[in-house]
């Protein structure tokens, strides 16, 4: 996946954890993702579709979720419950709609949030890859899980379109 597709993504969680939690965040090397289906992690999955398709998902351990979400909201969590859960989904939306701005070439649209909690989920397939971005923070460390695929004849009609809408 090309540097100028995870950074957007980059971009906005730091961006978002500065504004709204008034958290810094630093984030590791990107790496293919190898999704062990671990458990006791929710995870906020939103789709990207238009001129490319994708995913982004953010896995939050079940007790960073509660002290982001808790910091969101102004209260502290003991047990994730439909107020983390809902939380969770809200960053994840914020996140990739600020992101989808960044994209240059594209137009994109994004879906409604999912939460995945409990369980084991696994998120990669063979024909979807994604890649691991690990972030740190005072609240708790978290990955981003992106998959991200321009459409070829997608990216040159939104080019084409831009040209002409200036």
């Amino acid at each position: 996946m090309k540097v100028e597709y995870i950074n957007p993504f980059i971009q906005s969680v730091s961006e978002t954890f500065s504004s709204m939690l008034d958290c810094e965040v630093t984030h590791g090397k990107p790496f293919p993702t190898k999704d062990d289906g671990q458990s006791n992690h929710l995870i906020g999955i939103i789709g990207l579709s238009g001129t490319a398709q994708g995913n982004i998902a953010i896995k939050f351990p079940a007790e960073t979720a509660m002290a982001i979400v808790g910091s969101l909201v102004g209260t502290n969590f003991s047990k994730v419950d439909s107020s983390v859960v809902d939380g969770v989904g809200e960053l994840v939306n914020i996140i990739a709609g600020n992101a989808k701005v960044k994209i240059r070439g594209h137009r994109i649209s994004i879906s409604l949030p999912t939460v995945l909690r409990g369980g084991i989920h696994k998120l990669s397939s063979r024909s979807i890859a994604y890649i691991t971005i690990p972030f740190k923070s005072a609240k708790g460390d978290f990955e981003i899980l992106i998959s991200f695929r321009p459409n070829a004849k997608g990216k040159q009609e939104a080019m084409h379109e831009s040209a002409y809408s200036r």
